[in-house]
């Protein structure tokens, strides 16, 4: 099982929105995460070409119930994975384009 965590950074925009679904959210969200390591990270794809705290950062859409679906960004090392950006927008250039700007990289 991989400890998941949340960055403050890229997550908080997020969680303000719907601060009473928090907890269920982090609950789906490690899940997703968990499930995608374990099986390979078959529907995960590269979020951006430049390594962030020295790992490589990748994105992946789930979907999070009544919510509806997000896309994420997350950061894997050892036996914990950080998320560091959370957004509703879908269209991958979009979400690439916020990203940047959150983890201030430059591509």
């Amino acid at each position: 099982m991989i400890t998941v965590i949340f960055d403050q950074r890229g997550c908080k925009a997020f969680f303000k929105r719907y601060v009473h679904q928090q907890a269920i959210i982090e609950r789906q969200i490690s899940d997703a995460v968990n499930r995608e390591i374990a099986t390979g990270m078959t529907k995960v794809k590269l979020a951006t070409r430049t390594k962030v705290s020295g790992a490589s950062c990748y994105e992946f859409r789930t979907n999070l119930g009544k919510l509806g679906s997000a896309r994420l960004a997350f950061i894997h090392q050892g036996h914990r994975a950080i998320v560091v950006f959370i957004s509703h927008d879908l269209q991958k250039s979009t979400f690439s384009h916020e990203l940047i700007q959150i983890l201030g990289v430059t591509k």
